[in-house]
């Protein structure tokens, strides 16, 4: 068991911001974890892991977010469900409300539609909403998709789609967060990816709530839908967690 849960290297993140340090003044770093936990035994065993590493860096006009997420789940000593997730975006403002940007995402999903499913994409994005306690920001632009099928989970007489997807695109993505009270905060994204070989939307919603000052309890839940699959596997993917998160 400890050793499956080793196995991912998901947790080390890639494509952080370059060099950014002004002459002695530490840099506007702002970083957080999540950890959910579920261990059950009796006349079932399994195990349900998901963590979360997010960081951000805003220096004037720059800003740089990235965060890896990995999902685990064992049951009756067999792997159900294991996933990883990696995202970096760059935005650099030229104007107060409007902004480029640059967004690299990757997945490794074993037993998702695709194995991995890697993304790059630039374009604009517009502020929206820019008020103390609510913030809208939509994005939209060109990008390239990479996506490996997943045959391993296919059974030998169903009809696959073996063929790698190596395609342009076109992304967007809306993106909310309002600060409800004092303590709770509600975020919501909603992303579409669509090329000659398929769409896909996901949508995320989450609700924190702060139990003291760098600690807080999340829940949330993802809902991702591809339109062309191989035969045998769902077009939609759902998660629903419930984490610790501490605030450094």
């Amino acid at each position: 068991m400890a050793s499956a849960l080793l196995k991912p290297s998901f947790f080390c993140l890639v494509a952080l911001p370059f060099s950014a340090w002004a002459d002695d003044v530490p840099p506007p770093w702002q970083s957080e974890v999540e950890l959910g936990l579920q261990a059950l035994s009796g006349n079932s065993d399994s195990i349900t892991l998901n963590t979360r590493l997010g960081m951000s860096y805003t220096s004037g006009p720059y800003r740089h977010t990235s965060e890896a997420k990995f999902l685990l789940v064992e049951k009756d000593g067999e792997e159900d469900k294991r996933k990883g997730e990696m995202e970096s975006q760059a935005n650099y403002k030229f104007d107060p409300s409007r902004y480029v940007l640059a967004n690299i995402t990757y997945t490794n999903d074993k037993y998702g539609p695709y194995f991995d499913d890697f993304t790059f994409a630039t374009g604009l994005g517009y502020q929206a909403i820019w008020r103390e306690d609510m913030t809208l920001l939509l994005e939209v632009g060109p990008g390239y998709r990479y996506q490996k099928p997943n045959l391993d989970e296919i059974d030998d007489d169903d009809l696959i789609l073996p063929h790698n997807v190596k395609e342009f695109i076109v992304r967007g993505q809306a993106e909310l967060m309002w600060q409800m009270t004092k303590t709770a905060e509600l975020q919501g994204r909603l992303t579409t990816i669509t090329g000659p070989s398929n769409t896909s939307f996901e949508a995320r919603l989450s609700v924190q709530t702060s139990l003291i000052d760098d600690l807080a309890i999340k829940i949330s839940t993802t809902q991702k839908y591809i339109n062309d699959v191989p035969p045998g596997l769902s077009n939609l993917d759902s998660i629903f967690t419930v984490n610790m998160v501490y605030k450094f």
